[in-house]
């Protein structure tokens, strides 16, 4: 038994019908992969699943995966959870994450979550959260495993997709032994490698190519605090084609690869005093203890925050200032 929750959760679900999965706001490969997984799973057990995200799907590249067509787009302030038993939360630390609403009320159903990021806030009836693990993607196969399901090929290839997305082709710190025996055995049930590496990291729209050019036209280094950074106005944003997922891709980038650097930020206000950060550490430098400071989340590795309220100059100045004062607090220490 990898985790003892797997019992608590398998348990509620053999207890009801109907089902609701997430995909949460602006969802990444793993988000989508561990959805889509997850529902083939569920609806090989005779549940009635419904997968619901409050974005639409930019992914459009990961269309080879069975049923990503069902994903629902939906406004979580108006969907009805009556018609549903249960919801399962993927890929998400906390409600603001899942429904893309800061103030968002609970609906009245219960709700099991399932996730790998070490600033989940345990909202959930159960909580099954291991931070240890590269991606929700591989802490659903070690949940399947519990289970007793037998994964066939469509499952492994959603999985994977998580995997490979979250681990960036397995080339990100932490992602060891386990992660690529899992991989392996993913391959083994038919999973393909080579056409999601395709899918996600070499299919990118020109369109995508010269907004990851414009933040590289803005970047910055701060050689004081070794970090670098670039922001992008609303307006921009918008001239280059309001591209969702392109902050994350190019953080990726930039802040994992530049020598003389620990960390990245990528911002984008993507609407008008609302702009989101993106965090990445090439050194192994805890970004999630940077960005939990201003309210947000996510990995040693990876992570984000959302600003609002805040015109594009004072939230850029307010990430920098709590970044650049992080680092001096913690030279002095």
């Amino acid at each position: 038994m990898n985790y003892e929750k797997s019992k608590e959760i398998l348990s509620k679900i053999k207890s009801v019908d109907r089902i609701a999965v997430n995909c949460h706001r602006n969802p990444d490969p793993d988000s989508i992969g561990s959805a889509l997984a997850l529902y083939g799973v569920l609806s090989d057990m005779g549940k009635k699943v419904e997968l619901i995200c409050p974005s639409k799907i930019e992914w459009k590249t990961l269309n080879y995966l069975k049923n990503f067509a069902k994903i629902k787009t939906i406004d979580y302030s108006k969907y009805d959870f009556s018609k549903h038993q249960l919801l399962i939360i993927l890929d998400s630390s906390s409600w603001d994450v899942v429904t893309d609403i800061s103030d968002y009320k609970p609906p009245k159903i219960p709700v099991a979550v399932i996730d790998h990021h070490r600033t989940n806030t345990a909202f959930g009836e159960i909580n099954l959260v291991d931070e240890n693990a590269t991606s929700t993607g591989e802490l659903l196969y070690r949940v399947f495993e519990d289970w007793g399901v037998t994964i066939n090929k469509d499952t492994a290839m959603a999985i994977l997709t998580g995997i490979i997305g979250d681990t960036g082709t397995f080339s990100y710190p932490g992602t060891g032994a386990q992660t690529l025996k899992i991989a392996g055995e993913l391959l083994e049930k038919g999973a393909d490698k080579d056409r999601i590496v395709q899918q996600i990291y070499r299919s990118v729209d020109f369109k995508m190519v010269q907004f990851w050019g414009e933040v590289i036209n803005n970047a910055k280094v701060d050689k004081v605090n070794k970090f670098i950074w670039s922001a992008i106005p609303h307006a921009r944003y918008k001239e280059l084609g309001s591209l969702i997922g392109g902050r994350e891709s190019i953080a990726n980038l930039i802040g994992g690869t530049t020598e003389g650097t620990d960390f990245g930020i990528v911002m984008v206000e993507q609407e008008p005093k609302k702009l989101t950060a993106s965090f990445r550490s090439r050194t192994g430098i805890d970004v999630s203890v940077l960005t939990q400071k201003l309210g947000g989340g996510g990995h040693r590795y990876a992570a984000g925050v959302r600003i609002t309220g805040l015109t594009f100059d004072d939230a850029v100045a307010r990430v920098l200032t709590m970044v650049r004062e992080s680092i001096n607090e913690a030279k002095r220490g």
